[in-house]
């Protein structure tokens, strides 16, 4: 806002403006760095209300865990999958090496590494005892293997295979 005022030696006005408060250019800068902290700290909890379980500590007598939001990883139990894929039907369970098990309704389509006897972390919340699902991640077998646990001779027929691949693949020359 403007006030003005005359100049007395020759009775013009003159146009003054206000100068701004100084605590305006604090409270914008502390509202702008909250909305940075907001955005910043509500992309990154991602997973902030998850709680990570063992399946011992989920079926222990007594667990509390119903209606909460959880997290468990487990392998999934041979001869358990039933149901159709991705419908409401589908369950499977989850073991552990201790005699625990866990079963896991999914209604959504399967990773493609999905299969019986393999490593899955699972999210979702706990309702009547089965883990109701909204997101299966499949651990897939590694590629290659731990070279510490083959004996020499296997270390030896597989570097030869793999150098032979690795020659197959590498284009031909061609003479001039």
């Amino acid at each position: 806002m403007a006030t003005t005022s005359v100049d007395q030696a020759s009775q013009t006005p003159i146009l003054q403006k206000k100068r701004p408060k100084p605590w305006a250019a604090v409270v914008v800068s502390i509202a702008v760095l909250g909305i940075g902290l907001y955005v910043v700290g509500s992309s990154t909890a991602g997973g902030a209300g998850m709680y990570n379980y063992t399946l011992a500590q989920l079926t222990a007598p007594g667990a509390d865990v119903q209606g909460r939001d959880i997290k468990v990883a487990a392998k999934v139990k041979a001869g358990s999958v039933r149901g159709e894929p991705s419908s409401a039907s589908f369950r499977f369970d989850l073991e552990d090496g201790q005699g625990h098990h866990l079963t896991v309704a999914y209604p959504r389509l399967l990773p493609d590494p999905f299969a019986e006897g393999r490593d899955a972390i699972v999210q979702g919340r706990l309702q009547d005892g089965v883990l109701q699902a909204t997101s299966l991640t499949v651990k897939c077998p590694s590629r290659y293997g731990d070279a510490s646990s083959m004996s020499a001779a296997d270390q030896k027929k597989y570097y030869e295979t793999e150098y032979k691949k690795h020659q197959q693949a590498q284009p031909k020359a061609v003479a001039p």
